[in-house]
Parts: structure tokens; sequence; C-alpha cells
């Protein structure tokens, strides 16, 4: 790990801080030294000078004093910026407790390698015509000291890097103070440098690892896990502190870091190690073992090309699986915590460059999302993905024609009782004549009640279908409208099948789609000529996965309406909460919202909601929601719901223990991957596969990881009957492997459940919640709230379901309630602006809110807003290939694109009514007849993406590197291509 921090005090007691020990006397053993490519030019090298330190710590510098000029005289100078390199606690007791000085000298060489990652990111900052501009120097000057134990006096090996505020272009160029902010963003992927770099020479040494991949953290193989606690009370005292006060991620466990500081204990080194003997004397024997299974074990080898390009290739799908532009260096630290161990930075960069050369990766420019891109990228088949809904929305202008005449659009809306701005919108979106439309409206704007009026001013002869990416938006939307209602999901495998010109999908919550999908659907459009209307709100949560492309296709130029009015809220206060969080005004909605809690830590902060919430009378309770963040806030919210509802009597003391399936929230490239299962996990094929043996909806557990003959990893599973097989990941799609995690859960009359998955066999869509009013064994009668139905349901087959008291503000969107209780604990990753204003817009009379700090929240949201990146911004071509632009280059390539489409539709057409008329003299076979077409649709779509992908690349994109973004118009290549 690598923990920077900004330096405060004086040089003097700095310098002695460093030089001298603070918890500890130092001894000669104890690294310390100058580095850095500035360091040379200032002749340091060698052991540090504590004198020297202290002058350049106080900005003197050869000969020059730098710093900001306050008046009077006074020179203000910061000194600089601690970043703390930490090996993992048993490499410490390895190298401390067993002496084994092989690994100090492997952690010092590690430090060294993540220190030069960072310095290629040292910027300088100084102001261009009126601007303020970065320049990197890749140029620094630290002193670096290597420590042995912690505050608490356990073996903890670390070294302190003393990054000096100073930097220059060049030698005997002018000094200027550092601008860190590019460190800063890249300190994760240095701290994965270091920790590859130090397990692959502990695996030279003889050690063997264990490894997260997802995390890429490690520790050795065999050092005790009890001694790896007894020897951690620092780390102990830091993680209760920061359970206790809700501190989560890097940069709040530093205030438990300063809070948990106790009275300094000054000891010798040597007398340090003779408590650390007497403290690992019971567990002597297992570190000898670990000590000689080094000495003979096998050596790491040297990684072959392919799995040094597979490290790195997994790192660039992974990042880019979740954005469309990433850092390099979120590239680098994911596929290097995925072969932990096994490739180090030297390996898997050549790689990267690779890919960059032949643009694959390109290069952003410009800003997008909320992330500092220091070295921004995205590949070339995101930006191809980009462009094709450029040409998309070319291809489906004057495609179709109006819905309803504006005669009787007008009737509809006096009918419909619409408001003014109802009104307009609904003229506007009935009379387009483009095939793909779009409504962008402000949450609670009513865009269900439009569309319930534009299906009935369309008339008969148009099919309306609701569809949206999650069940539960989608039923809401087909209620509302009273039409039918399909998930995305669903659409898509069946490959639009049984659609047709008359047929007009609804899309709701569009800001959720991600790009992949949105390409999908819309070429589903194409195909079948059926109509796209897509219902959003760009400041509400965006997509899970990758992109954000219906904001893009509203840049690109997609025939839209507007509502701006929101006829949710019915309160002055509320309708002002909301306007002000749309503005990214928070601190005037916190105003207006009912009350806003604060003052304790996060789990105080649940309990004091519930307290309140079970205060409210049966009736109130219904019609209040409580919003969480994610997973693991909702978890405490539950827990504490049961518990105050069993005081009370609502739910039954009996409790049932059950088993629940969670999701393991695998990326489709970590399923693909053996090493990222785990023991224990649940794994579900969609489909039967004769191949490997597997079963469609059975049940098999992980035992463990294994390898084949060829030193291929594979995941041994047990079926329900306890037969093992080995399985490879690579054999299968990884969208038909579901991967759970086994939990526990106690169940009892009365208590409230939410359905997580759907499940077509009862019916049930994702996030339905319901009653238990009875449970015998694992048989439980439930009343779900949808439909007020009861239901039996074996909870030990049916295991998607945990406690529903609260959910979260993703599976919210797109409900109403009365009132709304939102839990929003500061240091949450997902508290962002956009998660903030869905969550406020559930509610239609007031909203409650509990946090730890309103001010820093407002910083939180001010900073973050959640809104995804965009290939196509970050490389600065948003005007370049809009709607108009593209068309006026391309408008020929586009015109045969439309006569073909054209054909396609009219073959494709005459392809089913002949096989409706083989249908209707075949006897029997239709269910079969029907799964063969789904399939056969969903492979096409497969097959026309890849196609999508792996064209030869657009030369639009390759000017756009070559040339800096600012081609002139020339002749291009193909933006869109099709599946043959």
């Amino acid at each position: 790990m690598i923990h920077p921090r900004r330096l405060k005090g004086t040089a003097a007691n700095i310098a002695r801080y460093y030089s001298v020990g603070d918890y500890y006397s130092k001894s000669e053993g104890e690294h310390s030294e100058w580095g850095g490519r500035f360091a040379a030019d200032l002749g340091l090298s060698g052991t540090v000078d504590p004198a020297m330190l202290r002058e350049l710590l106080s900005g003197r510098v050869d000969g020059q004093q730098l710093g900001r000029h306050r008046g009077e005289g006074v020179i203000e100078h910061h000194p600089g910026w601690d970043f703390a390199v930490n090996a993992p606690k048993s490499v410490s007791i390895m190298a401390l407790v067993s002496g084994d000085e092989r690994i100090a000298a492997a952690h010092e060489k590690a430090v060294g390698t993540a220190l030069a990652y960072l310095e290629e990111h040292a910027l300088l900052r100084h102001r261009r015509d009126g601007e303020i501009v970065h320049e990197v120097t890749g140029r620094l000057l630290f002193a670096r000291f290597t420590e042995h134990a912690s505050r608490e006096l356990d073996p903890h090996l670390h070294t302190h890097v003393v990054v000096l505020n100073m930097t220059n272009r060049e030698p005997d160029a002018p000094i200027a103070s550092l601008e860190t902010r590019a460190m800063f963003a890249e300190q994760m992927a240095a701290g994965q440098v270091y920790r590859n770099e130090l397990g692959f020479a502990l695996r030279e040494i003889g050690y063997a690892l264990e490894s997260d991949p997802r995390t890429g953290l490690f520790e050795i193989k065999g050092v005790p896990r009890d001694l790896i606690a007894a020897m951690s009370q620092r780390a102990e005292q830091i993680e209760a502190h920061a359970a206790e006060h809700g501190l989560a991620g890097q940069a709040a466990r530093r205030i438990s870091f300063y809070e948990t500081r106790g009275a300094k204990e000054k000891a010798g080194l040597d007398e340090l190690r003779g408590r650390w003997a007497a403290r690992a004397a019971m567990h002597q024997r297992s570190l000898d073992s670990v000590r000689d299974l080094a000495d003979h074990g096998e050596r790491a080898h040297e990684p072959t090309p392919a799995v040094s390009a597979r490290a790195m290739l997994f790192g660039l799908r992974q990042a880019e699986g979740k954005e469309a532009v990433n850092n390099l260096g979120r590239m680098l630290r994911l596929g290097l915590a995925s072969h932990l161990g096994e490739v180090r930075l030297s390996d898997i960069r050549p790689h990267a460059d690779v890919h960059t050369e032949r643009q694959k990766l390109l290069e952003t420019r410009e800003r997008t999302g909320d992330e500092v891109h220091t070295r921004g990228r995205t590949s070339r088949r995101t930006a191809r993905l980009e462009l094709a809904l450029s040409d998309h929305l070319a291809l489906a202008l004057n495609e179709a024609t109006p819905l309803a005449s504006i005669e009787r659009l007008r009737e509809a809306s006096v009918a419909g009782g619409l408001t003014p701005a109802q009104d307009a919108a609904l003229i506007r979106l009935g009379t387009l004549p483009d095939r793909v439309t779009g409504l962008h409206g402000v949450g609670g704007a009513g865009k269900s009640t439009l569309v319930r009026t534009l299906r009935a001013a369309s008339g008969a002869e148009n099919d309306f279908i609701a569809i949206a990416p999650t069940s539960s938006a989608a039923a809401n939307l087909g209620r509302s409208a009273d039409i039918e209602s399909w998930t995305v999901a669903s659409l898509l495998a069946g490959g639009g099948h049984g659609l047709g010109a008359n047929h007009v999908l609804v899309l709701d919550e569009a800001g959720q789609l991600g790009n992949r999908q949105a390409i999908r659907l819309l070429e589903i459009s194409r195909m079948t000529g059926a109509r796209l209307i897509m219902l959003g709100d760009n400041k509400q949560t965006g997509a899970i996965e990758q992109g954000k492309p219906f904001w893009l296709m509203q840049k690109l130029g997609l025939s839209k309406a507007d509502l701006t009015e929101s006829v949710r809220q019915e309160t002055r206060a509320m309708k002002a909460a909301v306007t002000q969080a749309r503005a990214g005004h928070y601190a005037a909605s916190l105003d207006n919202l009912d009350r806003v809690v604060s003052g304790e830590n996060a789990d105080g902060l649940a309990k004091g909601l519930v307290r309140e919430w079970t205060r409210l009378k049966p009736a109130s309770r219904s019609g209040t929601n409580i919003l969480v963040l994610e997973n693991a806030t909702r978890l405490i919210v539950n827990a504490e719901v049961r518990k105050a509802l069993k005081l009370e009597g609502a739910v039954v003391l009996d409790d049932t223990r059950l088993e629940i399936l969670s999701p393991a929230g695998m990326s489709e490239q970590e399923k693909r991957i053996a090493r990222f299962y785990s023991s224990g996990q649940v794994v579900l094929f969609a489909r039967d596969d004769s191949r490997i043996g597997v079963s469609r909806g059975a049940e098999y557990r992980v035992l463990s990881l294994g390898r084949d003959a060829d030193g291929r990893h594979h995941v041994k599973l047990v079926d329900e009957q306890g037969h093992m097989l080995h399985w490879d990941p690579r054999l299968s799609s990884a969208a038909r492997v579901n991967v759970f995690n086994s939990e526990q859960r106690d169940l009892a009359q009365g208590d409230r459940i939410q359905w997580r998955l759907v499940n077509r066999d009862l019916g049930l869509r994702n996030a339905e919640r319901g009653t238990v009013e009875r449970i015998d064994g694992s048989l439980a009668t439930v009343r779900w709230d949808s439909d007020g139905r009861q239901q039996d349901v074996d909870l030990s087959r049916h295991k998607s379901w945990d406690h529903g008291y609260c959910e979260t503000v993703y599976s919210a969107q797109s409900k109403t309630y009365d009132r709304v209780y939102v839990l929003a604990p500061v240091n949450s990753p997902l508290v962002t602006g956009q998660n903030y204003y869905t969550g406020i817009t559930r509610a239609r009379f007031g909203v409650k809110l509990w946090t730890e700090d309103p001010d820093r929240l407002v910083d939180k949201l001010e900073r973050r807003s959640g809104e995804k990146s965009s290939a196509l911004e970050g490389l600065g071509r948003l005007e370049r290939d809009n709607l108009a632009s593209r068309a006026e280059r391309h408008g020929d390539r586009l015109d045969v694109l439309r006569r073909e489409q054209c054909d396609e539709r009219k073959a494709r057409e005459q392809r089913l009514a002949k096989r409706r008329l083989e249908r209707s003299h075949a006897s029997g076979g239709f269910a079969a007849v029907l799964a063969g077409r789904v399939a056969s649709g969903v492979d096409a779509m497969d097959r026309w993406l890849a196609s999508l992908l792996e064209r030869v690349p657009d030369e639009q994109i390759d000017r756009a590197v070559n040339q800096g973004g600012h081609d002139r118009d020339h002749s291009e290549g193909r933006g869109y291509d099709r599946g043959r």
C-alpha cells in the first residue's frame, strides 16, 4: 500500500522526525537514501543528511528560496509530502521476526520501482495566456527512510518517501513548486506496481503467495493468520476507529490513523527484535517451516510474452467494462493485480505501448466524467461503438410516419389532463418522423403519463411495448401506460423476434443503459423497423456498465422533446430541493429537506433513522421508503429494522435460518478467469452444456481451484448430488454464467423481503417486495406489494431474496413514494450528485436525510457528480461526429446503407411469412421453433457486434490520434458497420 499525506510542521521538526526516529531509536541498519532525477543535479546521493533535508524542506535550494510572498518579507513554502510504502504484514514478519534479509532487499528494490512510476507523473503548474497549465516534468527530489516498527512497536517494514516540493523541466532549468495531483491520482497504481514487484521477488526467493486478484493484495503462504493479527495492533486500532466512525476508503482511514495515535514509547531496534521473538515463540515452528519451504521451494520464472499480454489485455478490458475512458494507470493496476507475483510493470507495459502504437488504445485530451485523467485512454472499439450511435441516428431520420395528427394529440392531451409543458412535449414527440426519438424529462415530470396519452392518441395500429433496464422500471411504465412490458435484457435475448414496423418500443430509464446495450437495441430497431422512444433524465443515476449513450445521443443530434417541470413533488420545499439539486446547488437543496440529521457515525445514523421510522404509524410506514446507496449500508439498516420490529411484535421472535444467494458482482472478464472464483461460491448456468456436463438452473458449488496437466487453472465444482467436475471458465459464455455468494439470513412471520433477481417460474421481477404471512420450514407464504397476490415459495429452491426494509437508490429509480428517508454516509464511493438527486426525487411530500457532516456531504456532491465518461467526449469529437457533420461527409455511404436496410427488412418479412406458413402446416414443435428463432436472433446480434468491433479502424479515429483530434474534412472510413 502507498499512503500519501501532506507534511505539516516546521522544516526542523520534520527533518528530525524522519532522520532520528519517532517511535524507536534508529540503528545503522535502517536505510535512508536520496532519490529522484532532480537529486543528481544537486549532487545528492547516498545517505540522507538531516541538515540538507532541513534546508530543502524550508524551500532553500541552489541559492533560491521557493514559496509565495505573503507581504512584509514573509515567504510561505509548503515543505512536501510523505508517500509511505507499507509491506504486507506477513512480509514484515518473515523479514524482521524470522530475519530473512533477502526480503528487506526485495522491499527496497520494489519501492524504487514504484517511485520511478510515480516520478513519471510529476508536474509543475504555471500560467499561459492567463490560464493555469499543468506540465509534466517527470523529475522529483525525495528522501527515503526505511523503518521496521509501527507506532505500537509491532514489526512493520515500511518506507517513508519524503517528496520535496520542487521540480524543474530539465537540469539547470528554473526550479518551481511541485504539482502532485497526478501523483495522488496514480497512488493506487503505484501501490500495485510495488506489490507485484515485491511478490515476484518473493517467489524468486522461493516463497509461495496467497493473493486476491480483485484487490491486488497478498500475504506469504503459511504465515499463521493469528500471528498476523497479533502483530497488527496498530491496524486493529485504525480498523476499529474507522468502523466506529463510518470511515471508508484510504483517505478517510487517514483520519483514523491520526485519531488513534497513542503516546510514544522509545525502544531500541535490538530490544524490539527480542520482544518480537518472544511474541512469536509459539508460532516458531510454522515460521521455520515457511522459511525452509522458501529455501527449497519452486522459484518464479520470467513470464512468457503470452502471460504478460493476457494480464495487460485483462486490465484493458476490465477497465473499459465500467468506463469508456480510464487512466492508463488503472488499466496497468488491474492487469498487475490479476497476475500478482507472476508479472511486473516491466513485463506488461510494453504490451500497453503496442496497443497504443496500433491505435487499439487512444489518448484522450478533454475532460469527461468525474475522474482526473492524468493519462486518459479509451479503446478503439469503444470509440467505434459511440460512432455507431451517430450513424444509427442518421439511418433513423425520416424513417417513420408521425404517430398521430396534431388534432388527435390535442384531443388526447385534454382527455389526459396534461399540463401545458406535457402537452407541448406530447405534440413534439407524436409528430416527429424519425424512427428513434427521445423524451428528456426531469425526475417526476410525468413521462409515463405522457406515454399513456401518446398511446391513446396513436390508435390501435401501433403496438406499444414498455421496456427498461430493470424489470421493476419496465413493469411500472407498463402498468402506468397500460401496455405490455419487457426488460431490455429479455428483448435483446430474443433478438427482436416478433417485432415489426407497427411496434413502438418505449424505453424508460434510458440513462441506465450502457453503450453495448444501446447499440444492440438500436440494431434491433434498425433491423425490424420498430420505433424506439427513449425516456430518461441525464441528471439521474447512470449505467453500471460503460458509457452514457442517452446523453451522448442527445449531443449527437437525437430528435427529442423536453419536460423541464416536475409534477411529482407536491410541496414548495420539495420542489425547491429538487430544483436546487438539479442545478448543483446542494447546500440550498439540503436546506429545503424536511430534516438533515448529522453528528454520528454510520452505525449511529442507521440506528437513528430506524428509530424515527419505527415511530411512524403503520399507514405512514407503508408510504415512507428507506433509501441507501450500497449493499453494506442496506444490510445494516435491514438488521436494525428487524431488531426494532421484533421488540414491538410486528415480526415474531421465532426465526428460521435459511441460505440466500447474493450476486457476487463479478464482471464478464472476471467470470472467464478461474483465479477469480473462491471456495463456497455458487455457480448457475443459464443453459445446458453437455461439453462440460452442466445443467441449466442446477447449483454448482466451488470447492477449490486447481491446475491441469498444462498448468492451467480450473475450478473444482460439486453439484447437488455430490458429483465433482473440473470446469475451465474460458469454455463457457460469461453472459450465461451467474455467480453468487452463499449467505445466511433469519426469516420470521411478519418479515419484509425483496426479490433480487427475475424469476420467471414464480412470476417475480427484480426488486419485488412483499410480506411473509406464514413460514413453515423453508416454505414461506408471501403477499406481494405490486398486485396483492399471495404465493407459497419454497425458499430452499428459490434463494434470490433478502430482507426488504430498505432498497438502493438504483433499484428505486422510476418509483414514487410519499416520503423518503435517505442514509448517505459521506465516505461511501456511491455518494454522488446523481444518486442524491435520484434519491430525493422519489418523494412527493418530503425527505429526511442522515449523514455524518452536511458540509462534507455538500463538498463531496460538488466534487463527484457520478457522471460516466464518453470516448468521443474525451477525444474532443462531439462536434466532429454529430449527425449533421457525419451526414455531410458520409451522405453517399448513408444513402447506400438506407437502401440496404430497406431491402433487408423486406427479405426478413418474407422469411418470417414463409416460416409462419411452415409452422401452420407443421404438427406441433412450436416451442422448439420459437426457441430456435430466439437463439438465432441472439447469435445474429452477437455476430453483428463482433463484426462492428473487429473491422479495419476508422480513418477518422486514426487521424484524431495522429493529428491531435483536429483533422480537417477528408474522405473517411466507415464509422458504422453491419454484420452480414
